[in-house]
């Protein structure tokens, strides 16, 4: 915290208020990059946003499946459960079961608008994935910026 002068007082603001009005900002910011990058370079800027969500998602992969091993469907999920709650993310688990996990999502954190930008930075999603596991899969089967209601995230077996 900044100290502030003898005699200076702020109100404090709860840290649970704080938290998610400063990541709606930097969700918003990231956004703001992404379509800057893309206006600028085009198919470069997209490709550039694929290879460093790529590569996040596997370091991320990686760490984790060094602690905790190869992951299941369900490990998987509760873990991309978890990715999305630290993002601030409401929505719901539609399915759970030993093939299908699927996460609806009815608000884009980012927000998103533009469905390139989108699918080339959910490689992340994709990576972090197969790199817990290779045998399981993710897709987004409904889209904000396509024009769907919700964001369905899934996992699924091969």
């Amino acid at each position: 915290m900044i100290k502030l002068p003898d005699g200076v007082v702020r109100g404090e603001i709860p840290i649970d208020v704080r938290y998610r009005r400063n990541l709606r900002g930097l969700l918003s910011r990231i956004n703001g990059l992404y379509t800057a990058i893309v206006e600028r370079f085009g198919e470069e800027g997209l490709q550039l946003i694929r290879d460093v969500s790529t590569e996040y998602g596997r370091d991320i992969g990686l760490r984790v499946k060094e602690r905790q091993g190869a992951m299941d469907i369900y490990q998987a999920g509760l873990f991309l459960v978890k990715v999305f709650d630290n993002m601030r993310s409401e929505g719901e688990v539609t399915e759970w079961n030993e093939n299908r996990v699927a996460i609806a999502v009815p608000a884009c954190p980012y927000p998103f608008t533009n469905p390139a930008i989108c699918r080339a930075h959910t490689t992340m999603e994709e990576t972090l994935v197969k790199t817990l596991n290779p045998a399981l899969d993710y897709r987004i089967e409904k889209s904000i910026p396509d024009g769907d209601d919700v964001c369905l995230h899934v996992l699924c077996q091969r």
